[in-house]
């Protein structure tokens, strides 16, 4: 194997790798791969792009995808013999060890899994991939689909690791170590956020504190390099934002170039507030807008780059944003993703301490408003179900409350959902799933902290991760997520959860600290996120809907027999007289269809 290659900033590529008698000598190279000297017959590895490798003084083999702005793959090799030294780096990494002569290899991913891997196994062999198509391309995997995959996607808008969509093949979890050792895989979690909340005292001196770290960080994952092509995500929310001006200041003989996705609906973007940040720290920005015919296109990409289902409709805004730059010659984006969930800026927090609350009444308080709220349920007007709706969720303990955020199969389990789909499936399943997610960590941190852990878990490392590196990768740009750098993480899981949500004020401490950086009305502004005006186009497009009801009611999405066609009409239906806005179940159902057309049908 050659010497380690230089350093770089991109993780644009991919690896395949197979240990075993009978894996090695078959395994072929896929087009446009290069296969790599391994060292022994027993392991083949194939490569695209960006891979590093390099062999260490001891033998030890090692091949990574890596971005770090602190830590190196040459020196990670100690993970070979036990020692996770990946804990102590910072950025995105996926690293495969091995020595010729053993039967041993050993994967580390990063503590978000910001870059993907997959293990597919086979007798006594062992496939292991950065692209689930990889391993699903091979004679030897079966293909089945996984329907309790299927249905966490449903709910979640994903399909969280270690689930993927064939169910002989595992996706490894965020902050793992995983070891093949002679037909065994075992695998160890060397990554949970903490929240030892042993941070205290003034608020003005916590929040200076917190802005230290908030631009020391940002700075830190600025492209050092003077050949990289750089920019930032500027969607006009609070963490895109303040890394724009944070790092517009840092480098005023140099403008930052910012890069923005509207839409011509009201309502679907924040493009006013991009206008005023690029404006207030003097960037450089460029904006584009996405309309209907347009986002048919980028579905369809999104389809063709995403290695698996992927439901979240805002991947949409994202891809063409990341053309957008691509387009200028930007070959690396700095990403705001994770604020929200270390600093205590969703909605939903804020919601959650008013349930939780709630929650702590005396039962025949609880029992009154829970009989209030049913009630009002039987009515079909909005707001009143809306009422029902809060007494349900509030009567719950976490996490089954924070479940019913994303819970769509779950409620209409019966009437979408076919009986052979549900034999196999059953309703609570992905409510333990988040039950089993929850309890990690233990029971110590706040119930403030239970959530965001979760959310780190979840809709951040399986979700909005995964959107932003399918839709970067897709266009052949690297990104950096500075607001998930570990020591960033570790330093606000310090902060007891006052200072992340005080009562119904999200970003409480967050706030504070950027009030030198951002101006007012970005800090004061609501919290609308990133997403698709399909709620829209399902009402009024008349194109739009003959398409996805000519998918999803085509003889092909029929014949899979998981869904019930009158539940689907009915729901479809029902979105269009504006009753109920189904805008992103139907989106998943759309996405699903055609990706598996795309990947597993072979059409």
């Amino acid at each position: 194997m050659s010497n380690p290659t230089p350093p770089s900033i991109s993780v644009i590529g991919d690896l395949l790798l197979a240990i075993g008698a009978n894996a090695a000598p078959a395994l072929a190279v896929p087009d446009g791969y290069t296969l790599l000297p391994s060292g022994d017959e027993r392991i083949a590895v194939a490569v695209r792009g960006a891979v590093r490798h390099g062999v260490a003084a001891d033998g030890t083999h090692w091949l990574a995808l890596a971005d770090l702005v602190a830590g190196d793959p040459a020196e990670g090799t100690a993970a070979y013999a036990g020692e996770a030294v990946q804990a102590g780096w910072r950025g995105r990494f996926a690293q495969l060890l091995w020595q010729p002569g053993r039967a041993r290899l050993v994967a580390v991913t990063d503590h978000f899994s910001t870059l993907p891997l997959y293990v597919f196994r086979h007798g006594g062999d062992c496939y292991l991939a950065s692209d689930l198509r990889l391993l699903a391309a091979l004679p030897q995997c079966a293909r089945t689909i996984d329907k309790v995959a299927v249905y966490h996607y449903l709910n979640f808008g994903c399909i969280p690791a270690p689930h993927t969509i064939c169910r002989e093949i595992a996706h490894l979890e965020p902050g793992t170590r995983a070891t093949w050792d002679a037909g065994t895989l075992n695998l160890e979690r060397y990554f949970l956020p903490d929240y030892p909340q042993d941070l205290d005292g003034d608020d003005d001196r916590l929040a200076a504190a917190l802005r230290e770290r908030i631009v020391s960080t940002v700075h830190d994952y600025r492209p050092e390099s003077e050949a990289a092509a750089w920019g930032c995500f500027l969607s006009g929310g609070t963490d895109s934002s303040s890394i724009v001006s944070i790092l517009a200041r840092q480098q005023p003989k140099r403008r930052v170039r910012s890069f923005s996705i509207g839409f011509a609906e009201a309502g679907y973007d924040e493009l006013d507030f991009a206008r005023l940040a690029a404006e207030a720290c003097g960037a450089e920005p460029s904006f584009a807008t996405v309309g209907r015919e347009q986002t048919t296109s980028l579905v369809e990409s999104i389809v063709r780059h995403y290695d698996q289902p992927f439901g979240n409709a805002s991947a949409v805004p994202t891809l063409a944003c990341a053309d957008l730059a691509r387009r200028q010659g930007v070959d690396v984006l700095l990403a705001g993703d994770g604020g929200d969930e270390i600093f205590g800026g969703n909605q939903r927090y804020a919601k959650d301490w008013v349930m939780e609350s709630f929650y702590r009444l005396p039962a025949p308080l609880k029992a009154l408003g829970r009989a209030i709220g049913h009630g009002a349920g039987r009515s079909s007007n909005h707001f009143l179900q809306r009422v029902d709706n809060f007494f349900r969720r509030s009567s719950l303990p976490n996490p089954d409350r924070f479940y019913t955020d994303d819970s769509f199969a779950s409620d209409y389990y019966e009437k979408l959902l076919t009986p052979a789909f549900r034999a196999e499936v059953g309703r609570d399943a992905s409510l333990e799933f988040m039950r089993e997610l929850y309890a990690r960590g233990g029971e110590e941190a706040s119930p403030l902290h239970r959530i965001m852990r979760l959310d780190l878990s979840m809709a951040i490392a399986q979700n909005d991760l995964v959107k932003v590196h399918g839709a970067c990768k897709a266009s052949g740009v690297s990104v950096r997520y500075p607001y998930v750098d570990p020591a960033l993480v570790a330093y606000t899981g310090r902060l007891p959860a006052r200072f992340k949500v005080r009562r119904t004020h999200k970003r409480y401490l967050f706030k504070r600290a950027m009030a030198e950086v951002l101006p007012e009305a970005i800090l004061r502004k609501k919290k609308q996120g990133f997403g698709l005006p399909i709620a829209v186009w399902l009402r009024s497009d008349a194109a739009f809907i003959e398409m996805v009801k000519g998918v999803l009611f085509d003889a092909r999405a029929r014949a899979r027999g998981w869904f019930e066609p009158a539940c689907v009409e009915a729901l479809i239906e029902e979105h269009m007289r504006g009753s109920w806005d189904h805008s992103g179940a139907i989106w998943q159902m759309l996405v699903l269809e055609l990706w598996l057309r795309r990947h597993l049908d072979g059409t």
